[in-house]
């Protein structure tokens, strides 16, 4: 064989070695990721809040940190009363809350699951950085975020408000209930 023939052969075999390790890596890496939106009720004392956490990733995910990072338990305030329509244990750690699944639903890929909680922080100071940053995991909190395998990334909810009743149907509303009154008077 001459040089050429074997320059190109050895450039070919670092090339397909490169190539299967990337391939690998692509599909051992991650498989885990979530995205959370997050809307508030005002109520007296401060704000019932719920959050959708959707699981955007391919694993199972079975634990939700919310207003946790490694920097800490982010949320401005203690919350209280928290929730899931999971089945997963609510723990309230400080300024931050776990949601851990021990006995409930897993949240699927493609999946998404309610958690609830109450807070006197405001919408602005609930969500500005770093108190709502969170991170979900495939298995039990391991304190992780962005370890393949183990946890997601980093992420905030986003906000979205809870859409108020149209003018339109508060006045359909209203006439409703004036000829409902109408009625029961004629009888």
């Amino acid at each position: 064989m001459n040089m050429n023939k074997k320059t190109m052969l050895r450039s070919f075999t670092v090339a397909m070695a490169v190539s299967g390790g990337l391939a690998a890596s692509a599909i051992t890496g991650y498989g885990q990721g979530a995205v959370a939106t997050i809307s508030d009720v005002p109520v007296s004392g401060g704000y019932d809040y719920t959050i959708t956490l959707e699981n955007t990733g391919s694993t199972l995910l079975n634990s939700f940190w919310y207003g946790w990072t490694t920097s800490g338990n982010n949320l401005p305030a203690d919350p209280s009363t928290a929730g899931n329509n999971l089945g997963w244990n609510n723990d309230l750690d400080g300024n931050s809350i776990m949601w851990v699944n021990s006995s409930g639903t897993t949240l699927a890929a493609g999946n998404s699951g309610t958690f609830s909680f109450f807070s006197i922080s405001s919408p602005a100071a609930i969500t500005a950085p770093p108190a709502g940053e969170s991170v979900a995991y495939v298995n039990g909190i391991d304190f992780s975020e962005g370890s393949a395998g183990h946890s997601t990334g980093v992420f905030s909810p986003t906000v979205v408000a809870i859409p108020e009743p149209s003018p339109a149907a508060l006045l359909a509303l209203g006439s409703l209930g004036l000829l409902a009154l109408r009625c029961r008077k004629m009888v």
